[in-house]
């Protein structure tokens, strides 16, 4: 039998070799497809893949940058360009939420690790070192009298509240008494101007509100003072700075009930450390100075930032050069933290990435490790205030007051008091920080006959405990904070014996080969 003719609708004839001849070659046409399908298919894994690195490969880039200690960040020049938006610190990008962190906005000063311990530990008191709040430039910079250091501060119900309040008190003989040696400082600062060094309205909302959050912790949850407290029960320094004055006066207002100050008086800190008979020490300053040249060679071997301050400075400046990014970071502030423009001059601007390649470098510099100079000088400097806290201490303890006690002071005050007590890699302290000293008493505590066995601290620095980071302290793990799966931190205890035992002259002062202050100073 012969093949069946293939008829197609057309009704032509088509051999049956020929309709092999075109099934094959459709088959063929089929399988090359899918081949090449196949073939995009993973081409487009791959690309997909390649992307995902990338990204990764950007994010640990940005990171390393922020976050290594032995690379610092490499600054970006000053370019022409326009000005920044005024509305910097509203923006969400990561480098906007960093300048918006060091500013310190009232509504970031929230409660976080304060006060969290078991109900076995009973606190007997506390000491809270104040750094003052938001404040004029230190230096003259371009355009000062145009920034408005009231920016959004001055017209809030809160702000006119406290100084109705205020000006009503400071007729009073009751205010008089309580001011003592600053009764002469003006109350309030300028309402818009910014003054050089001179606390802005800012800086008063950031102390109403660390007041009332303070408050809220020691005073309504802990009732450190009872309904019937009396004059010895709150013990308050300041140093005399009309800055630490007035920011320690809106810290008072919010924080002491009902704002009675006739059972409060004002006492005068000698110097920014808060020294008392202890200040004089020539010693401390040849560290200080030593320590100044650890930080010059520090520039000098990045030269990139000192560029970058070199090419920033006549944009910045109004008088005589600025040289120290610690300087020029400051005076920068003045801008970002009060929704000013960046300034600019002759078409050229300075840019919000060469605020953060100041910040980054001086967080960089922060984290190197501690130097003997940087140790030895914040040891001198300090150690007035240290004998003053050791003495308050033993007052909580043996006689149950003071209750507490409060230091209006700078970023040295806090700076020389972290160094001192040896706590690594910390930041530097933003306006409006806070550094307490909670004491607790162990309740349960029956083996040991001496009073202060039963006494432990903890150091809380701005919200985070840092007890475990002190080095003499061998401190005791109480609690883990967690979210979830993911530690979020630790509660500690250090026993007041360790610190009280630091604190003896003949440990304190080993390193300087000293057995005194006195000593330590004429070496």
């Amino acid at each position: 039998m012969g093949h069946r003719p293939v008829i197609y609708a057309g009704g032509v004839y088509v051999p049956p070799a020929v309709t092999e001849a075109i099934k094959s070659e459709d088959k063929l046409s089929t399988e090359t497809t899918m081949r090449w399908h196949k073939k995009f298919k993973v081409l487009r894994c791959y690309i997909l893949i390649l992307g995902w690195l990338g990204i990764i490969l950007l994010f640990l880039s940005y990171w390393r940058v922020e976050t290594d200690p032995s690379h610092p960040p490499a600054p970006l020049k000053v370019t022409g360009g326009g000005m920044p938006a005024p509305s910097l610190l509203q923006q969400e990008k990561p480098r906007a939420k960093k300048l918006r962190h060091l500013c310190n906005p009232p509504d970031r000063i929230q409660r976080n690790q304060e006060g969290v311990l078991p109900s076995q530990y009973q606190l007997s008191g506390v000491m809270i070192l104040l750094r003052h709040g938001d404040r004029g430039p230190l230096v003259h910079v371009r355009n000062l009298s145009s920034i408005n250091c009231g920016h959004h501060s001055y017209g809030t119900p809160t702000y006119k509240k406290y100084v109705g309040d205020i000006l009503n008190v400071s007729r009073t003989n009751t205010y008089v008494n309580f001011v003592g040696p600053f009764v002469r400082f003006p109350l309030l600062p300028l309402p818009s101007r910014c003054g050089l060094g001179h606390l802005t309205p800012q800086g008063v909302l950031q102390h109403l509100q660390l007041g009332k959050v303070l408050k809220q912790v020691y005073l309504t949850e802990f009732n450190l003072l009872s309904n019937h407290w009396e004059l010895d029960d709150i013990i308050v320094y300041c140093t005399k700075y009309r800055r630490t004055f007035q920011s320690v006066l809106a810290f008072l207002y919010s924080f002491i009930p009902d704002f009675d100050i006739s059972k409060v008086r004002l006492q005068e800190g000698r110097g920014v450390s808060f020294c008392g008979d202890d200040c004089h020490c020539e010693q401390s300053d040849r560290y200080d100075q030593k320590y100044e040249q650890e930080r010059r060679d520090y520039r000098r071997s990045h030269p990139g930032i000192v560029d970058l301050v070199h090419r920033v400075n006549p944009l910045v400046r109004e008088g005589e050069d600025i040289t120290s990014p610690l300087v020029m970071r400051d005076a920068l502030l003045s801008y970002v933290c009060h929704g000013a423009p960046l300034p600019c001059l002759g078409g050229r601007c300075v840019r919000v990435e060469d605020v953060t390649g100041l910040v980054s470098y001086e967080e960089w510099e922060g984290r190197q490790k501690r130097t003997s100079a940087q140790r030895k000088a914040a040891k001198l400097r300090v150690y007035g205030l240290m004998k003053s806290i050791s003495s308050s201490l033993n007052d909580m303890m043996r006689e149950d007051r003071p209750r507490v006690v409060v230091y209006s002071g700078h970023d040295r005050t806090l700076k020389y008091l972290l160094d001192t007590l040896g706590i690594p890699n910390y930041q530097l302290p933003h306006y409006a920080s806070r550094l307490v000293l909670e004491l607790y008493q162990n309740t349960t505590a029956t083996h040991n006959p001496g009073y202060q066995a039963a006494y432990y601290f903890r150091l809380v620095y701005n919200g985070k405990d840092i007890t475990k980071f002190i080095p003499f302290c061998e401190s005791v793990t109480i609690r883990q904070l967690k979210s979830g799966s993911v530690k979020r931190g630790a509660i500690s205890l250090c026993a007041v014996e360790k610190l009280l035992g630091y604190l003896r002259p003949e440990l304190y002062f080993k390193e300087f080969n000293a057995a005194s202050f006195r000593e330590a100073c004429q070496k």
